[in-house]
């Protein structure tokens, strides 16, 4: 951002920030730290049930943080948290909201209503996962369309979804790609935990969902002749019989370490 003048930013839409879940939690940590070091006031939604280290929490590395409701429900969680962010809107106005994730653009037009520019950035096709059913297929449709409609401006985070939007709904979009963390962390704990030796095993990383494929890296590590152990670091708040089947087909090679994050995620890489 080349604005001289400092602005408040209240960025929605992810689960909350430091990050414990996946790719948005680490997005918005990662940019709201780097904007608040620029001289910017930001101010970062989370969820209760998500948030570390207390919900009672106010700030994290300079970072503002607001916690509002939601219920914990595969279909309601997240369109009832955005809600209720949009509606704290009414009792501050930021210079301008970034909002994560296509699927809480049905209410943006709160927003809008309010004056404030606001950037979508709308993540990946999440209507075509085998995880929704036909109304959250229904939901996520809606929720592209909305983006469209309410957003400023629209992110994606690769040219294939910059082109889907595109040429669907003949709509522009800045690409905007992930960096990457090149931290290194020497073995230590996190090692001796699941009993491994550095540069001896095989690492797995993805939220665990069918579109990730994890199933088909089980099967095929299965399939190897080695004796190096394969990690799955990685989980998923609504995917218990997907997991079942992963554990079904592991053998007793196959460690799952669950979501790993900061240093230890950084010594297991």
């Amino acid at each position: 951002m080349t604005n001289s003048k400092p602005l408040s930013i209240a960025l929605l839409g992810t689960r909350g920030i430091p990050a414990r879940y996946g790719g948005f939690e680490t997005f918005a940590e990662k940019l709201a730290c780097r904007l608040v070091n620029r001289g910017h006031e930001v101010t970062v939604y989370c969820r209760k049930a998500f948030f570390q280290p207390s919900p009672h929490a106010r700030s994290y590395q300079g970072v503002r943080l607001k916690t509002t409701s939601t219920i914990m429900h595969k279909y309601a969680e997240t369109p009832l948290h955005a809600l209720t962010s949009f509606l704290s809107l009414f009792l501050w106005r930021p210079d301008v909201v970034l909002l994560c994730n296509a699927a809480n653009s049905p209410f943006a037009f709160i927003v809008r209503l309010l004056g404030i520019p606001l950037i979508i950035n709308v993540d990946g096709i999440e209507r075509k996962r085998s995880k929704w059913n036909q109304l959250g297929k229904l939901w996520y449709r809606l929720g592209e369309y909305t983006s469209v409609l309410f957003g400023t401006k629209i992110v994606s985070d690769a040219h294939v979804i910059a082109e889907y939007y595109r040429d669907t709904y003949r709509c522009p979009s800045t690409v905007i790609r992930y960096g990457a963390d090149v931290t290194s962390i020497p073995p230590g704990g996190t090692l001796a935990k699941f009993n491994l030796r550095p540069q001896s095993y095989l690492l797995y990383v993805s939220r665990l969902e069918p579109e990730n494929n994890a199933l088909g890296v089980i099967d095929a590590y299965t399939g190897l002749d080695t004796e190096m152990p394969l990690v799955i670091v990685g989980d998923a708040p609504y995917s218990d019989e997907y997991k079942a089947r992963l554990r079904e087909r592991a053998n007793d090679r196959v460690i799952f370490a669950g979501y790993q994050f900061e240093s230890a995620y950084f010594e297991l890489r």
